[in-house]
């Protein structure tokens, strides 16, 4: 009973009413679904869609390549604190003095179990697995030939607990993965010498077409004004401004072993969530943090919808209670 009225609290946040009993929620507070990396909770909800626009070089190709990813996402409670979600997407890469590709990405399926929460200090933590399967998607849109399989921990900390009232308003999450190749990356050859000095610079490793071993993850801080307004102070500004929360997300991934063909990878995503019971939108800047994530800032743009508050009592709801 009592989860339940901290739970009805964390809705009231957001729309005034106690009608749900869902999403990430830890007390009074309520994580919203974060665009570059996941949540930390388990529900029942749906990405309709989530829509990534991004400019690359020529890198050495007939010119520069704008990629358009549609990605879809359904989230699956199997009780209430385990669930699954399966991620899949379509692209169109438009390669300026080429043809335009079209294709699809590899099925992503993600179990996760929320292992530990605590309403008094707003802190849900989560396991989960996520699976990668290679040959699922369009070879010539850069699907992966083989898959992966990458055991995470997913957090998420509110700062309602801390007796300075300007800060109780942020939450910071964040998601940690170890992604192991199905197929390892292995050097073949090292780099042949060359004469110099017409070879010098273009001697090369060979590899086979295996991947490398990497970390990966992110973090986000948010500020939530819903948040803000029933916890703290009611700040009078428009309706539409209560529902924001800005934030700024952080995601990265890095070599786990050698030999690796991938350097580090930083990206940074400042944007803003527009949240309610039912649904949200987001929007962010996708920043290169270094070269080899790229020299072009792209953008993402989403809609979730909450099924656990639309169809509380067929979609929306568990399959076993327990």
């Amino acid at each position: 009973m009592q989860l339940r009225l901290q739970a009805a609290t964390a809705l009231a946040v957001l729309a005034g009413t106690a009608d749900a009993a869902a999403h990430a929620i830890a007390g009074a507070r309520v994580f919203p679904v974060t665009l570059t990396i996941d949540d930390p909770g388990v529900a029942d909800e749906a990405t309709l869609p989530e829509a990534t626009w991004q400019r690359s070089g020529a890198d050495g190709g007939p010119g520069p390549v704008q990629e358009v990813d549609l990605g879809l996402e359904y989230d699956k409670r199997v009780t209430q604190d385990l669930g699954f979600a399966i991620n899949d997407g379509f692209v169109i890469q438009h390669t300026e003095h080429d043809k335009t590709r079209t294709g699809w990405n590899d099925v992503v399926v993600t179990g996760k179990y929320q292992a530990f929460i605590s309403p008094p200090h707003e802190l849900i933590v989560s396991l989960g697995v996520i699976r990668e399967f290679g040959r699922t998607g369009t070879a010539h849109t850069g699907a992966d030939e083989y898959g992966s399989t990458a055991p995470t921990v997913y957090v998420g900390k509110g700062l309602g607990d801390l007796p300075i009232e300007a800060l109780r308003p942020f939450a910071v999450t964040g998601e940690f993965s170890l992604v192991v190749a199905d197929r390892e990356l292995k050097q073949l050859y090292p780099p042949a010498p060359q004469p110099a000095p017409l070879g010098a610079g273009l001697a090369v490793s060979q590899f086979n077409n295996g991947y490398s071993n990497r970390w990966s993850g992110g973090f986000s801080v948010q500020y939530s004004l819903p948040y803000r307004n029933a916890q703290i102070g009611e700040l009078h500004l428009p309706d539409f401004f209560r529902h924001l929360v800005p934030l700024v997300e952080v995601a990265w991934s890095s070599p786990a072993t050698a030999p690796s063909n991938q350097g580090t990878q930083l990206v940074v995503a400042p944007g803003v969530i527009w949240i309610n019971r039912a649904y949200q939108f987001g929007l962010e800047a996708l920043v290169p943090a270094n070269k080899a994530s790229g020299t072009n800032v792209g953008v993402v743009a989403q809609f979730h919808l909450f099924l656990d508050d639309l169809l509380p009592h067929s979609l929306g709801e568990p399959i076993a209670d327990w």
